[in-house]
């Protein structure tokens, strides 16, 4: 089997079982709420932070709103499914350089210091 075709293969069998975790269990109103590794988190409306690129602890919180939220652990993940645009800071008070997600998108930071705060724009 050539390396492309084993490449389609992987990421046709990965994205079932990806939004299988994320939209599994109900977002609690108003988070944060913390999670172990393995359990499902997201739900649409949510902004779901990761500890490591879609691994390790998991912070949640439906519908967030413009004032400054301070993130359990450094994150270094997000799905924002919202419907709204994230600024994230470095910071845990929400000054300095944000890094801004799209509304309805989803990225890492590996490249980046981790995000330590958010707020919704």
């Amino acid at each position: 089997m050539g390396l492309r075709i084993k490449s389609i293969l992987t990421v046709a069998l990965s994205v079932p079982a990806l939004s299988m975790t994320l939209f599994a269990a109900p977002a609690l109103a108003n988070g944060p709420v913390t999670r172990q590794p393995g359990e499902p988190v997201c739900t649409n409306g949510s902004a779901c932070f990761y500890e490591t690129p879609w691994e390790g602890k998991t912070s949640w919180y439906a519908n967030p709103g413009s004032e400054c939220v301070t993130l359990p652990f450094p994150a270094f993940g997000v799905f924002n499914l919202t419907d709204k645009r994230l600024d994230m800071y470095a910071t845990a008070d929400c000054t300095g350089d944000a890094l801004s997600e799209p509304a309805n998108d989803f990225h890492t930071w590996q490249s980046w210091q981790p995000r330590m705060s958010f707020r919704a724009v």
